[in-house]
């Protein structure tokens, strides 16, 4: 990751270069899901143990999935819509 302050010369090269673009960009998208990992409830585990955490993760891992999965239907349902309204309208115009 590229450090804070004045780069020197090299340091500017090396994160100028496109494998540490690629890399940070990676990091930046891992970031993203852990914020919505923490969003969706684990940003505490209030279990004690490891087996106890192993399952609060997983539950965690499993609404997220969920939310991606309702956020798609939405978007195909949403997208019936439309051809459903479009064809609507040819009718009427026709």
């Amino acid at each position: 990751m590229p450090k804070k302050g004045k780069p020197n010369k090299a340091e500017y090269e090396e994160e100028h270069t496109r494998i540490f673009k690629k890399y940070r960009n990676k990091h930046s998208a891992v970031e993203s899901n852990i914020n919505e990992l923490e969003h969706r409830g684990l940003n505490r585990c209030p279990d004690k143990g490891y087996h106890a955490f192993k399952r609060y993760v997983a539950l965690s891992v499993v609404a997220y999935n969920l939310h991606k999965i309702g956020r798609e239907l939405i978007k195909q349902g949403l997208k019936k819509k439309e051809k459903f309204q479009r064809r609507k309208v040819r009718k009427l115009a026709a």
